[in-house]
C-alpha cells in the first residue's frame, strides 16, 4: 500500500543548543553538528527544529531506531549547505522554513507526492484543512488543485504533550466530556479506540458502561488526535433537512438528532427559523499534533511461514515482529473456524528483513503493518494478485468475518479500507444484528471519508486490499 508521503511533527521540548562537531563530512558542503536529545523530544521534532528531514538524520546515524530515542542520546545532524538549501524543496517531501506562525508553531513546507490529498496531508500534520487553505491561496480557491511537486505551506505545532504512563507511553492522556446523545461506542470511535479500552481506563464505566451523563468526564488514550468541540446554534433555513445539516458539519443524522436531547427525531420535519444545537469539531487540540509513526526499523524480525489457509504473495517481504506474525496467524485461524470452506487468505507486504524504507510504501517499516486481500467470489476468488473489490465481486459475509477476526485480537490500531467497501461491510454487519455501539466504535462509515473516526478508516489506494496496523 502507499500512504501519504510527508514529514510529520512529533514531540519537541525547549531548544537544546547543538554543539558544532565538524564543518565537513556532509553532502553539498553542509555542516555536521551534534544534537543531544532533550526531555520529550522525538526525531521528527528535532528535524523540524534544525530545518532538515527526519530521513536525513536517520541516514547520518546508521542503526538508529527513530521510535526509541532517549534523553541524552547524541545524534549527528547534517545541516544543508548553501547549494543544498537552495534546492532542498526538490529533494525532500517536507522541511521547516524556520518561520514562526504563532505561539510554539513553525511553517513547514510539504512537497506534494503522488496520492496526496488535502485532507490526508492535514491529518498527517495534525492540522485542519481550513488552516492549510488559509496559508495557500490557490488551495483556498480550489481544494482539488493539488499537483505532484507543488509546495504547500503548513503551520505546525512543534510541541506535544507528554505521553502518559496510563497509556503505556504510547499517547498523551485526554479527558473527553460527554455531550448529549453520545454513547460509549461513539466516544470510542471518535478517538480510534475500543470500548474495552475506555472501560479499563475508567473504573466508573465498569459497573454500567451504557449509563452516561452529559458533562461526564472520561479518560482516553487517543489514537485519533482530539479536536476542540464548539457548541453552536443553527437556525433552520428554507429547504434544510436534518441530513443536509448533518452533512454540512460532517455528522451523521443520528448524531445531530442526539444533540437535541430528545426534542426531535430523524423522521421529524423542520420549520424555518427552528433552532438546533450543533457540536462542531475544530482544530486538533494543542499538544496532540500528529507524529511520525510510519518510519522505523525492524529488530529481531520473524518471517511469516507458509500456511494451509493463507498464501503469502512475497515471502521475502513478509517479515514482522513476533507479535505481528502471531496475530496474523491467529486471525486467519479464527476466520477459518467460522468458514470451513473458503479461498485462501491473500497476504501481501509486511516489512523487509530488518525493516526500514520500503518503496512505494511510506509505512511497512517496523513490522507492524500487513496488507490483506479482500475475500472475493467468482473467477477472481483464487487470484493471488490483489483485485479491486466492488459489490459485484466482494464476498461480503466472508470479508466481514475476516475483518472481525483481526479486530477480535484487540491489538489492531487501525484498518485502512476504501470508503465504498466500508459501506458494504457496514450495511451487512448492521443487517446481521451488530449493535449500533459496535458499528460506531469500529466504522468511519457512514461518516464522510475526511472525518477521522473508528478503527476502520478510509485511505486512498485501498480498494483492492485492506491495511492492518497493529499496536506496539
Amino acid at each position: 500500500m502507499a500512504l501519504i508521503a510527508g514529514f510529520v511533527v512529533g514531540l519537541a521540548s525547549p531548544f537544546v543548543l547543538p554543539s558544532l562537531v565538524s564543518a565537513g563530512g556532509c553532502p553539498d558542503g553542509g555542516e555536521l553538528i551534534e544534537h543531544e536529545v532533550g526531555p520529550g523530544q522525538t526525531l521528527s521534532g528535532i528535524a523540524v527544529k534544525h530545518g532538515v528531514s527526519q530521513r536525513s538524520i536517520e541516514r547520518a546515524n546508521p542503526g538508529l531506531d527513530p521510535n526509541k530515542i532517549r534523553v541524552g542520546q547524541k545524534l549527528e545532524i547534517c545541516l544543508p549547505g548553501k547549494s543544498a538549501s537552495s534546492s532542498s524543496s526538490s529533494k525532500s517531501s517536507s522541511g521547516s522554513s524556520g518561520k514562526s506562525c504563532g505561539s510554539g508553531k513553525t511553517v513547514a513546507e510539504h512537497e506534494v507526492q503522488s496520492g496526496d490529498t488535502l485532507s490526508g496531508i492535514a491529518t498527517k500534520y495534525g492540522v485542519s484543512v481550513e488552516s492549510i487553505q488559509s496559508r495557500n491561496s490557490k488551495l483556498k480557491k480550489d481544494p482539488n488543485s493539488l499537483r505532484v511537486g507543488q509546495s504547500v505551506e503548513i503551520c505546525i505545532e512543534t510541541k506535544r504533550s507528554k505521553n502518559s504512563k496510563l497509556c503505556d507511553y504510547r499517547t498523551p492522556l485526554h479527558t473527553h466530556e460527554v455531550v448529549p446523545g453520545e454513547h460509549l461506542g461513539e466516544i470510542a470511535g471518535r478517538y480510534g479506540v475500543r470500548r474495552s479500552d475506555l472501560i479499563q481506563l475508567n473504573s466508573k464505566l465498569k459497573s454500567n458502561a451504557n449509563l452516561l451523563s452529559v458533562g461526564q468526564k472520561i479518560n482516553v488514550c487517543p489514537e485519533i488526535a482530539p479536536r476542540e468541540r464548539v457548541k453552536i446554534e443553527y437556525t433552520v433555513e428554507s429547504g434544510d433537512t436534518l441530513s443536509d445539516i448533518a452533512a454540512r458539519y460532517d455528522l451523521t443524522t443520528r448524531e445531530l438528532v442526539g444533540f437535541q436531547r430528545g426534542k426531535i427525531s430523524e423522521s421529524d420535519g423542520l420549520k424555518i427559523g427552528q433552532k438546533l444545537i450543533v457540536y462542531k469539531d475544530g482544530s486538533i487540540l494543542p499538544g496532540y499534533g500528529a507524529y511520525d509513526d510510519d518510519t522505523g526499523v525492524l529488530k529481531s524480525g520473524v518471517q511469516l511461514p507458509s500456511g494451509k489457509h493463507y498464501v503469502v504473495k512475497h515471502p521475502s517481504l513478509s517479515w514482522g515482529t513476533g507479535e505481528t506474525i502471531r496475530l496474523i496467524q491467529t486471525a486467519v485461524s479464527n476466520y477459518r473456524k467460522a468458514w470451513k470452506s473458503s479461498p485462501q487468505v491473500h497476504i501481501g507486504d509486511i516489512s523487509k528483513k530488518g525493516g526500514g524504507h520500503f518503496p512505494p510504501h511510506q509505512s511497512h517499516q517496523h513490522g507492524r503493518d500487513v496488507d490483506i486481500g479482500y475475500v472475493l467470489k467468482g473467477e477472481k476468488a483464487d487470484e493471488i494478485k490483489f483485485v479491486s473489490a466492488s459489490s459485484s465481486n466482494l464476498d461480503i459475509p466472508r470479508t466481514w468475518s475476516l475483518i472481525e477476526a483481526f479486530l477480535d485480537t484487540n491489538q489492531v490500531k487501525y484498518i485502512f479500507m476504501d470508503h465504498s467497501i466500508q459501506k458494504l461491510l457496514y450495511d451487512h454487519a448492521k443487517s446481521k444484528g451488530v449493535s449500533q455501539d459496535t458499528l460506531d466504535e469500529v466504522f468511519q462509515s457512514p461518516r464522510g471519508k475526511n472525518r477521522g473516526h473508528g478503527i476502520i478508516r478510509h485511505s486512498k489506494g485501498h480498494v483492492n486490499h485492506f491495511h492492518v496496523r497493529f499496536r506496539e
